[in-house]
């Protein structure tokens, strides 16, 4: 009767069962993607690493480099994670180099000590792309020569630099991209906070006495960088990935050519 009919008038009862078995397979098919798309989000938090941001100073190697002829002997703390809850580990770290004279009684550069050292923060940004961490180098490829890095070196300086992330980082799932605007001066920002919360930490480097260097997209960086010290614009991005609560406000500011001017830029 029309009262016990379990399908449309017109349609077969067969096909009424497959439809309903379609219709219950669909529903099982979506619980089951949104039960895995959980366990997946789960999963990812779970392996999501939380890193210290107590400086090492423990973990270093002593090297030494060429200039002029003259031997630049330094210790290399390498591939420091500056945050605590990175997007890339890779594209988060920054290495820092220290003049060896330091850690020798009474020790001197240039006329600087272990406590009065500025810091030299370069950054290896170009096109917004990612910045790779700016090595001290002998043999600079731009130049030819000493690079940036091994020069303040020379001179006495304490140099950290960090790797940034750029508009093509992938982040460590290995699918989302994370270096969106404004990851890049997030990370920078974030730098100078790790640094400034080290500051007893750190075997030598006078922690307001940090000066950021960027040539072409990294210089417009630079800028960025000494022009919005502590802005409260970053507050949530420095937070989300675990930046130290510390200031970000900087020394001096060294840009290149810096690409600032985004909608006339020759790209």
């Amino acid at each position: 009767s029309a009262l016990t009919m379990p399908w449309t008038p017109g349609v077969s009862q067969a096909a009424a069962v497959d439809a309903s078995a379609a219709t219950s397979s669909s529903s099982a098919t979506a619980a089951k993607a949104d039960t895995a798309a959980k366990s997946d989000e789960a999963v990812a938090k779970a392996k999501q690493v939380k890193y210290s941001l107590k400086f090492n100073a423990k973990n270093y190697t002593k090297e030494t480099l060429q200039l002029d002829g003259k031997d630049v002997a330094f210790r290399a703390y390498r591939n420091v994670v500056y945050v605590s809850k990175p997007a890339s580990v890779a594209a988060e770290s920054m290495s820092i180099f220290i003049p060896e004279a330091y850690f020798q009684k009474g020790g001197t550069v240039n006329g600087y000590t272990k406590e009065t050292a500025p810091i030299f923060l370069p950054n290896g940004v170009g096109g917004y792309m990612p910045g790779e961490i700016k090595e001290p180098s002998a043999n600079d490829r731009m130049s030819g020569g000493a690079n940036a890095s091994l020069v303040a070196l020379s001179r006495g300086y304490v140099v950290a630099a960090p790797a940034i992330r750029g508009r093509t980082t992938v982040g460590d799932d290995g699918k989302t991209y994370v270096g969106k605007a404004p990851a890049l001066i997030v990370d920078y920002k974030a730098a100078v906070r790790y640094l400034r919360y080290n500051r007893h930490r750190l075997p030598a480097g006078n922690t307001d006495k940090i000066i950021s260097n960027g040539t072409s997209a990294g210089g417009a960086l630079s800028a960025l960088l000494g022009a919005t010290g502590n802005s409260k614009e970053y507050a949530a991005e420095l937070k989300a990935i675990g930046a130290a609560n510390e200031r970000d406000d900087i020394f001096a500011s060294m840009d290149y050519c810096p690409i600032t001017n985004l909608d006339h830029a020759d790209m």
